[in-house]
């Protein structure tokens, strides 16, 4: 196979950068490894300090894996007034809250609660007090239009709109129905 003499002159590629190196190499595809041999586009030499874009990469992977398996509790922690920026995992976790796809989706979740609990026959599958629901309503309605609506909500509001729907032992969940209208106002508040 010839090699065109345009490839064996000097061009604005790297001087480094050997295109003879690739003529043996190309004669076989299978033994052509690019990561060899080396690409004409080099990415940038580091700073000296800054640490290379893979371990970049792999502890930010690591954070947010971390951060997901804590998602509960740091949930209670933001509900319970502590600042997202106090470390790493809160502030992505307020981030993934105050997103708008996370809003709207706790905002049809409330929707649904509020759609089942007119429905017949509701839902026993989930130990919801069906009474309470249907007590607040008006005030589920509203919570529902904040998080939709209101781009500048607090991730502490947020935090405890989804403890209110996620904790088994929450005041969804509590036979006292003027516990959820009470946990309700104080979310609302919180927004």
């Amino acid at each position: 196979m010839a090699v065109a003499a345009s490839m064996l002159e000097p061009g604005p590629y790297p001087e480094h950068f050997d295109w003879r190196a690739m003529t043996d190499l190309t004669k076989h595809r299978s033994s052509y490894n690019p990561w060899i041999i080396g690409f004409p586009s080099l990415p940038a030499p580091r700073t000296p300090g800054e640490e290379p874009r893979w371990e970049r990469g792999r502890s930010s992977w690591l954070i947010a894996l971390r951060c997901r398996l804590r998602r509960n509790t740091i949930d209670r922690e933001l509900a319970a007034g502590i600042d997202p920026d106090s470390s790493e995992c809160r502030h992505l976790r307020a981030a993934q809250l105050t997103a708008p796809s996370s809003r709207e989706a706790l905002a049809d979740a409330y929707e649904r609660h509020v759609d089942a609990s007119t429905s017949k026959p509701q839902l026993d599958v989930l130990s919801v007090n069906w009474s309470a629901v249907r007590a607040a309503t008006p005030r589920l309605r509203h919570l529902a239009r904040r998080l939709r609506e209101d781009p500048g909500v607090r991730a502490q509001g947020v935090a405890r709109a989804r403890l209110l729907l996620a904790e088994r032992d929450g005041a969804l969940h509590a036979q006292d129905d003027l516990s959820l209208v009470d946990e309700i106002r104080s979310t609302l508040a919180l927004l």
